[in-house]
């Protein structure tokens, strides 16, 4: 059986999100790179320096994948694709917990709206 070549037209809340998304994934990569670089000039300030250095350099190493990992994440959702929508969701979920026990208001209504609409929107990602 073919398979439907139809294209869903990405709504604007989803268009807010992605941008908003692939900013911040940018600036995890930035973040992440200048950790590296600043980690890797700790390194001559002595023995403190070669071990702060080198957990600065590690932190820098994984919040720069994670930067990578948003931006993937950001480009599925760009393009409507069911696997972004669902880490998204989980992701926000996992957020939305956090808020919830942390009790950060702003926090609580920026996962729950997403998830929200996310949610209300489920039927357009395929």
């Amino acid at each position: 059986m073919a398979k439907s070549n139809k294209t869903v037209e990405r709504p604007l809340g989803v268009t807010i999100l992605s941008i908003l998304g692939f900013i911040g994934a940018g600036l995890l990569v930035l973040l992440g790179i200048a950790m590296v670089g600043l980690g890797s000039m700790m390194s001559y300030a002595g023995m403190l320096g070669v071990l702060f250095g080198g957990l600065g350099a590690f932190a820098g190493i994984f919040i720069l994948v994670l930067g990578i990992v948003e931006f993937v994440i950001n480009y599925g959702l760009w393009n409507m694709k069911k696997w972004a929508w669902t880490v998204t969701l989980i992701l926000e979920g996992i957020g939305l917990l956090s808020s919830l026990a942390s009790l950060s208001i702003l926090g609580i209504i920026i996962s729950g709206v997403i998830v929200w609409y996310l949610w209300t929107k489920k039927d357009l990602f395929g």
